[in-house]
């Protein structure tokens, strides 16, 4: 099989299968207890998180989470909010930011959202228009689930410290974590959010970065774990192996290998498919994600037609259920007979050329055969 949807998970490295025997059958004692065993769980744990964030350049804390989708939901609703302050976000947020600013605006909270131009970056004169002293809270993704943009959070941050100086800053880090270097004392987000999944990780394991003396409402109270803002035993198992997924993925990160593949699909792709549209900006996105539109085309189609060859790709965010959406495409800019028919292929580190190959000549066999059926031969 070749798997070209790794932006919609990764396979978990079979190493950490080790990491959960370790600390789930032998080592298993709750980091909450006061005896030496478990006093030696929470080094471990300790040690997993500093490794986090020194891999990631922070200055702060991790409160780790069952997710990503968690981890936004903890920043959105535990910012503590001030009379008439209103929460800026894009247009084409994840949803798991998305949604929950649309339940704040149910609640009377103002939410205005931000334009992006037709690769998903945000639109910077829009963001500075709406940009004004009474926003509590500013979340503009990293990079874009659905295209791979990668927004100038660094330069969104001064813009925000400069008209809005009592705003936090978050950033959905889902996509960009794992892919490109991160620097999150250079970035200067106040909050930063990252899933286990995407690099090799576990699923169910998700976390929030604090920046120091960023204070922040908890979503679930009880026993006080991750410093008060997440209650609940630490999923240890989750926490190590996260330290561990993330450093070997940097350890084997190579970015222009990964440039040439994409570019090579990307080109093969336009000489087979007359009327596609590229949704990927080469000079400002991940190097892993390459994001395609095919006119008056049903993308599931292709997707089980490759499916069958042993081929399997995306048709874009896979955190949706299965919903059909417009949300994007049109913030995108698309015409609506280019919705359906919109695709995603994310490789990974362990992706060749032959891979690339292999996709490309599968892909011209199913669009012919699609090609052929929906005209009647």
């Amino acid at each position: 099989m070749i798997y070209l949807d790794n932006s919609a998970t990764t396979a978990m490295y079979p190493e950490i299968i080790d990491i959960i025997k370790e600390y789930a059958v032998d080592n298993f004692y709750n980091p909450s207890a006061l005896y030496t065993k478990s006093l030696d769980v929470t080094k471990d744990m300790k040690r997993a998180k500093q490794k986090i964030i020194d891999i990631l350049h922070g200055s702060g804390n991790i409160i780790f989470t069952a997710s990503g989708t968690e981890a936004d939901n903890m920043a959105v609703f535990g910012v503590k909010r001030f009379k008439d302050c209103k929460i800026l976000v894009s247009d084409i947020e994840h949803s798991a930011i998305y949604q929950s600013v649309k339940k704040l605006q149910t609640q009377g909270v103002l939410v205005e959202f931000v334009t992006v131009d037709k690769y998903g970056i945000v639109d910077e004169d829009d963001f500075i228009s709406k940009l004004t002293d009474n926003v509590a809270l500013v979340s503009v993704m990293h990079a874009c689930n659905e295209t791979g943009a990668i927004n100038d959070i660094e330069r969104l941050v001064k813009l925000t410290r400069q008209a809005a100086p009592r705003a936090l800053f978050h950033s959905d880090g889902v996509q960009a974590v794992g892919k490109i270097p991160i620097n999150l004392t250079r970035l200067g987000v106040d909050m930063y959010t990252f899933s286990a999944h995407k690099f090799h990780g576990m699923k169910g394991v998700g976390g929030l970065y604090l920046k120091k003396c960023v204070q922040i409402n908890p979503l679930i109270l009880g026993g006080g774990q991750e410093h008060g803002l997440r209650s609940a035993t630490e999923n240890v198992s989750g926490i190590i192996s996260t330290a561990y997924a993330l450093n070997k993925t940097y350890r084997n990160l190579n970015i222009d290998k990964n440039k040439q593949i994409i570019s090579y699909i990307a080109e093969n792709l336009q000489k087979i498919v007359p009327n596609m549209i590229l949704n990927t900006n080469f000079e400002r996105s991940l190097s892993n994600i390459l994001s395609f539109a095919i006119k008056n085309t049903r993308g599931e189609v292709l997707v089980h037609l490759l499916e069958d060859k042993g081929i399997i790709i995306g048709t874009g965010s896979a955190c949706s259920a299965q919903k059909a959406h417009t949300r994007v495409p049109l913030a995108l800019g698309l015409s609506k007979e280019y919705f359906d028919g919109m695709l995603r292929i994310s490789i990974d580190n362990s992706t060749t050329m032959e891979d690339a190959e292999e996709f490309v000549k599968e892909f011209a066999s199913c669009y012919s055969y699609l090609e052929s059926v929906m005209s009647g031969n």
